[in-house]
């Protein structure tokens, strides 16, 4: 009887991925990962979705390739999306961890894109193409770079980044938020100075947004 000795990620204090095929099946097993395909280079396909929420991971076990479904890693204590699948047919979620950065990401999502409630201070990393919401609130994003193609609603409220910027006066190319900051115009992270607002539009050549949009989101002070 072949014995296989056990794999050590589910203690292991740095990415540390499967090195053969035994290895690989004895971690699908561990998280109840199936129909899945194992590469030439140990990153496995899975027809379907994987979860791997709330299992107390800092890195994640495998290296994915395709997912047809969703990848959700929520809820964990993850600081590396290293092993992340290149492309993801549904959503992916890595919400709720202690990242610090968006290096490992997929290259396209096909879903909603959800990295809400980290330590992110920029978006370097994320996917190229996200064909449904991107949502990044509740992090320390400190400028606009770096935002994928979205077709769908861009979420970015609750950081230094406001959702104000981005979907109303952003610049062509990127917008540094500490000009945005510097005027005072977001209090308390929901109120709009309208008069700061009025200045910086001048300032900066812009066009002024539409204030209805705006009361979407904000309470405006005139």
């Amino acid at each position: 009887m072949k014995h296989i000795k056990p794999y050590k990620i589910f203690e292991s204090a740095s990415t540390n991925f499967p090195t053969t095929k035994e290895e690989v099946i004895q971690v699908c097993n561990r998280y109840g990962i199936g129909n899945y395909t194992i590469n030439d280079d140990l990153s496995i396909d899975v027809g379907g979705s994987v979860y791997l929420n709330i299992q107390d991971l800092k890195y994640l076990p495998l290296r994915f390739n395709y997912v047809s479904g969703g990848f959700f890693c929520r809820e964990n204590i993850l600081v590396s999306l290293e092993g992340s699948p290149l492309t993801v047919g549904g959503n992916f979620g890595c919400g709720y961890n202690e990242l610090k950065t968006l290096e490992g990401s997929p290259q396209t999502v096909n879903g909603d894109f959800n990295c809400y409630n980290n330590e992110l201070k920029t978006l370097e990393g994320c996917p190229q193409t996200v064909g449904g919401d991107f949502r990044c609130s509740d992090n320390e994003l400190k400028d606009l770079e770096h935002f994928p193609e979205v077709n769908g609603f861009i979420s970015i409220k609750k950081n230094a980044v406001y959702h104000l910027v981005y979907t109303f006066i952003k610049k062509a190319d990127s917008f540094m938020i500490e000009d945005f900051n510097d005027y005072e115009i977001v209090r308390n992270r929901d109120t709009v100075m309208l008069d700061r607002l009025q200045t910086f539009i001048r300032d900066n050549d812009l066009e002024m947004p539409d204030l209805e949009k705006i009361k979407e989101h904000y309470k405006i002070i005139e």
